[in-house]
C-alpha cells in the first residue's frame, strides 16, 4: 500500500492532536465508510471516508473514534484494518472522595492534594499546577 505524503502527515498530525502519541493507533478503511457523529449507525453522517484511507483511531465496543477532513466522529470497527495498536479507550476512574470547594477541603484539613490523589479534580486547581487547593487556589 502506498500512502501519499499528505496522508502520512495528516495521520501523524492526528496522532499528536487527537489522542496523544502514546495512545494513538493507525488503521485503514477496508471499504468506503461513513463517519458518524455518534457511535451508532442511526446517527448523523458527517462525511464519507474513501477506501484505503489511513486514519488515527482509538477503538472500543465496535467503534473507532477518529478525525477525517477536520471532523471528529466514529467509524464502525468492522470497516477498519489495524496498522498499529493502542489500548482501548476507558473512562478515568471517578475520584473516591469529592470536595465541593477548597474551603470544604481545608475544613477537613485535607488540603492541599496532588493530581492522582483521591479527591483531586481540575475544578479545585485553578492555577493548573497539579496541586489542588494550595496557596494559589481559592
Amino acid at each position: 500500500m502506498k500512502l501519499s505524503i499528505k496522508q502520512t502527515v495528516l495521520a501523524l498530525g492526528l496522532s499528536a492532536s487527537l489522542l496523544g502519541l502514546a495512545d494513538a493507533a493507525t488503521a485503514t478503511t477496508t471499504a468506503s465508510a461513513n463517519l458518524y457523529r455518534t457511535p451508532a449507525q442511526n446517527g448523523q453522517i458527517l462525511r464519507a471516508v474513501p477506501r484505503n484511507t489511513l486514519l488515527t483511531v482509538a477503538c472500543t465496543a465496535g467503534w473507532c473514534r477518529t478525525t477525517y477532513q477536520g471532523r471528529g466522529g466514529y467509524i464502525a470497527q468492522s470497516l477498519m484494518r489495524p496498522i498499529s495498536k493502542s489500548p482501548e479507550l476507558t473512562a478515568p476512574a471517578p475520584p473516591k472522595v469529592y470536595y465541593v470547594s477548597c474551603a470544604a477541603l481545608r475544613l477537613v484539613k485535607a488540603a492541599p492534594i496532588k493530581s492522582g490523589q483521591s479527591g483531586y479534580r481540575f475544578g479545585l486547581d485553578s492555577n493548573r499546577n497539579g496541586v489542588a487547593c494550595d496557596q494559589g487556589d481559592r
